[in-house]
């Protein structure tokens, strides 16, 4: 094992209501396991010195303790010291200074001094009934363990979170945690770390707890969204693994990409705006008549192609008869009128020369057959080529269009790239677009979101299977959109094209719900209920907006220099 690499360890277990010193011998239980098997680091969940599920307000406030004098934390830095071992906890927390309660994590180094002390900040229903929104931001550490950074269960749910925390330098993400849904462990988690590039190392627990079930789904993800240990469902024990922290600084991507080097800071600015002067404050709340809203929208994976001999006339007639199966939203591919999935500045050109041709075709379609069609191609403008996609109307009217904001290298060699999210209102709901590369920012779908869309077009030509198992539904999940990822057959990872819904599916394996279907011309539909989509609440009284924290969000546009050392 190299000098950098350590052992980690994210304990799965359940801690006692209101029993501290019950709850400190569980933790130097598993410390003690650790030490024997030479591991670094050790995670406990969240709120593990008292349990989660109180009586009430008055009682939360009896049994959380303070940073400075409680028994947990004193208990937890004898057992760093005894074992020369670093310690990560949850905890309840009382701040007599701010006189509040907080959900709060801590990690203590091998001398038992306490080096992060994190606040949570995304509160789920039960937790606004004792704890206060954190305050505290984002504290990345230098440690022997790497830049450390926290979030605490639903934290993950929000991509701001992990997304501030890795921006402001994070390797590793310590996650202590009370899973009650298991897509938060295995759908979130994993794609948390792939779209950051991070390690997470999330412990949770596992058992009864008063009224409330936890599952478990204890985990060590690396900076990939590879899961490389995990506890059983319902068991105690330890998730162990060897973490590099190094691996983190590599933020490379396909076609090589950076995940962190190519954002776009510059047009990210809505998501540090207040909750109040955002469109989605107004939109969330504007009456609707659901029968009124509901519709057929499809994926139409058809494309022109030399491999899947396919012409341009060919992809027309699909679409046609996808519009007469009653879809009124279809979208195309990425660069549909190529043969080629990679675009090359020649390409780029004559896709720009036939592109009133192009749209004049889609746009019969649309007048005959009474639909909206997104053509995603290459428009000039004023001698520059840029990445265009096209949502055209019942009338054949262009009701929007989009230029592309995050340009992968090959793009980059012709292509200029947009700077805004636009967000149209149409007959079909409030419809907002990215394009391929995009959708690997989370920050790209999330100020469609802000934006107040309801429907998000998702053209694209993905180059691996984790674009689509890991990153599709949260998109969707996240900003309570509908997300219609359109796909090419010839793309590194090709077909898979299918519609995320604003609510999320019942079974959290995006393999189980959709198959990837590989072939030219399939069609994928689901109905789209925009009610659903203009509900922005992920339970009751958790809002995926209006509860966010976007005072602390300053890394999403700060123009400063990120640790990456892509191609390395």
């Amino acid at each position: 094992m190299k000098s950098y690499e350590y052992r980690a360890a994210a304990v799965q277990t359940l801690a006692k209501m209101g029993d501290v010193e019950a709850n400190l011998e569980i933790c130097a239980h598993y410390v003690k396991q650790a030490a024997q098997q030479n591991i670094r680091v050790i995670v406990f969940p969240e709120c593990m010195n008292v349990g989660y599920l109180y009586d009430s307000q008055p009682h939360a406030r009896q049994i959380a303790e303070t940073i400075k004098d409680g028994k947990f934390i004193h208990g937890l830095a004898k057992l760093a010291r005894q074992y020369d071992v670093y310690i990560a906890s949850g905890l309840s927390e009382w701040d007599p200074q701010a006189e509040k309660i907080f959900n709060t994590g801590i990690l203590l180094d091998r001398k038992g001094e306490l080096v992060v002390h994190y606040h949570k900040q995304f509160l789920t229903t039960h937790d606004q009934n004792w704890f206060k929104f954190g305050e505290r931001g984002f504290p990345v550490v230098e440690t022997e363990l790497g830049r450390v950074g926290m979030m605490i269960c639903f934290d993950g749910r929000i991509p701001e979170i992990p997304r501030c925390t890795a921006l402001k330098g994070a390797q590793v993400i310590l996650d202590m945690a009370n899973f009650f849904l298991i897509d938060q462990a295995e759908l979130w988690r994993p794609a948390r770390a792939l779209e950051n590039g991070v390690w997470i190392c999330a412990a949770t627990k596992a058992g009864q707890e008063r009224s409330i079930y936890y599952p478990g789904g204890s985990m060590i993800v690396d900076p990939r969204g590879e899961v490389k240990a995990k506890v059983a469902w319902d068991i105690h024990g330890m998730a162990i693994s060897n973490i590099d922290p190094t691996l983190a600084d590599d933020k490379h991507y396909a076609l090589t990409a950076d995940k962190f080097t190519d954002r776009r800071p510059d047009t990210y600015g809505i998501l540090t705006k207040p909750y109040e002067q955002t469109p989605v404050s107004k939109t969330s709340v504007e009456p609707i008549i659901p029968s009124q809203m509901t519709f057929n929208m499809a994926a139409a994976q058809t494309h022109v192609c030399e491999s899947h001999p396919t012409t341009l006339d060919r992809v027309i007639e699909q679409v046609t008869h996808g519009a007469r199966f009653g879809i009124k939203v279809m979208v195309l591919p990425e660069y549909v009128a190529s043969p080629n999935w990679r675009i090359d500045e020649a390409e780029a050109r004559r896709l720009a020369g036939m592109n009133q041709e192009l749209l004049q075709k889609f746009a019969e379609v649309c007048k005959t057959e009474k639909c909206a069609l997104l053509v995603p191609n290459v428009e000039e403008v004023d001698s520059k080529l840029y990445p265009t996609s096209f949502l055209i109307g019942l009338e054949g009217e262009i009701i929007m269009s989009y230029r592309k904001v995050h340009l992968f290298s090959d793009e980059q060699q012709w292509g200029t790239a947009g700077s805004e999210y636009p967000v149209v209102n149409t007959s079909y709901g409030r419809m907002g677009i990215m394009m391929g590369y995009d959708g690997l920012f989370p920050e790209a779908a999330r100020c469609l979101g802000v934006n107040g869309a309801d429907v998000i077009l998702w053209p694209t030509r993905m180059q691996d299977k984790k674009e689509r198992k890991y990153l599709l539904v949260p998109r969707a999940a996240d900003n309570r959109c509908a997300v219609i990822l359109a796909n090419r057959v010839d793309a590194p990872y090709g077909g898979g094209s299918m519609v995320a819904l604003p609510a999320q599916f019942p079974v959290w394996d995006v393999d189980k719900i959709a198959p990837n279907y590989p072939d030219m011309h399939k069609i994928v539909l689901e109905v789209v209920e925009i009610a659903s989509a203009r509900q922005k609440n992920m339970m009751a009284n958790v809002h995926m907006f209006a509860k966010r924290q976007p005072w602390t969000y300053g890394a999403l546009t700060a123009q400063h220099k990120v640790v990456s050392v892509a191609g390395k």
